[in-house]
């Protein structure tokens, strides 16, 4: 069996969302002023309804992450460890690892492998992995950041094209230099579909919010990503689907991820929780 990191597509489709969703957090969110229109006081009213851990003052958070390297490895492969595998399994769980979350960008990840004696593919497999989940988790927080903290829902339509669908929800539609975004939301205001063009490249985004005490929060992100034409593929090999899965913890008020659950259909599987989480405000 291949090393795992070789099958691990999960850190470059969730780094190509993330890209997409951060630069248009920024494109689509205008200064906020007094409702003018319809337009306007629908998003109003609809951007009260999600939990903004913005506005609840959500600054950073660091956790301890504990990724489940036995469900990696056992992927397709009937929930079984080959001895090979195994050991690598009991070497990269004693690895201690922490997220340092940044709200506003620059997450970090700490990566203290144990102290003993390592040989030469002791090392890469220490130093693959660590790379490879250093861009999963530092993607996944570009990614998740958005829709936590209420800048996914715009809270004024200008600069927007806002028309009516059929349903009786609205969609809202931006285009800014090389990127085409589109969102759909139902007659309740609830967002159903997100989806962004950039450079040939398309990312069709369907976000579930959990209702709570302080408001809809994202629980399940389902996505389609297609790269940009290459002859050199076929559309499968271009298209890629993910599901992410987050349930939380509140920590100091506020809702931080206890479990990321993603999978890369078809390939991979990974699963993280964390744990002896501390905020700043």
């Amino acid at each position: 069996m291949p090393s795992r990191t070789s099958l691990w597509p999960a850190r470059c489709a969730l780094l190509a969302v993330a890209c997409c969703a951060a630069a248009i957090a920024a494109a689509q969110n205008p200064p906020s002023g007094n409702p003018s229109n319809a337009n306007d006081e629908w998003l109003a009213q609809s951007v009260k309804l999600y939990y903004s851990s913005a506005k609840a003052g959500l600054k950073a958070f660091d956790c301890a992450l504990h990724p489940d390297w036995r469900a990696l490895y056992a992927t397709g492969n009937g929930g079984l460890l080959s001895s090979d595998d195994a050991q690598r399994v009991t070497l990269l769980s004693a690895v201690n690892i922490a997220l340092h979350g940044r709200m506003q960008g620059g997450s970090t990840l700490d990566w203290n492998p144990p102290a003993q004696p390592l040989n030469a593919d002791q090392t890469k497999l220490l130093n693959d992995m660590h790379d490879a989940l250093n861009q999963t988790i530092t993607g996944f927080m570009q990614f998740w950041t958005p829709f936590v903290d209420g800048s996914v829902v715009p809270d004024s339509s200008s600069g927007l094209e806002v028309t009516a669908a059929g349903d009786g929800g609205k969609k809202i539609h931006l285009k800014e230099s090389d990127i085409e975004l589109s969102e759909s939301f139902d007659s309740g205001g609830i967002l159903r579909e997100y989806d962004v063009v950039q450079g040939g490249a398309t990312v069709d985004l369907t976000p579930t919010f959990s209702p709570g005490d302080h408001g809809l929060v994202i629980t399940h992100f389902h996505a389609l990503i297609r790269q940009a034409d290459d002859p050199q593929k076929t559309q499968e090999q271009k298209t890629e689907e993910m599901n992410v899965e987050v349930a939380y913890q509140w920590t100091d008020g506020f809702a931080l991820p206890a479990r990321i659950d993603m999978e890369v259909t078809g390939v991979a599987t990974l699963h993280m929780s964390l744990d002896g989480c501390t905020t700043q405000r």
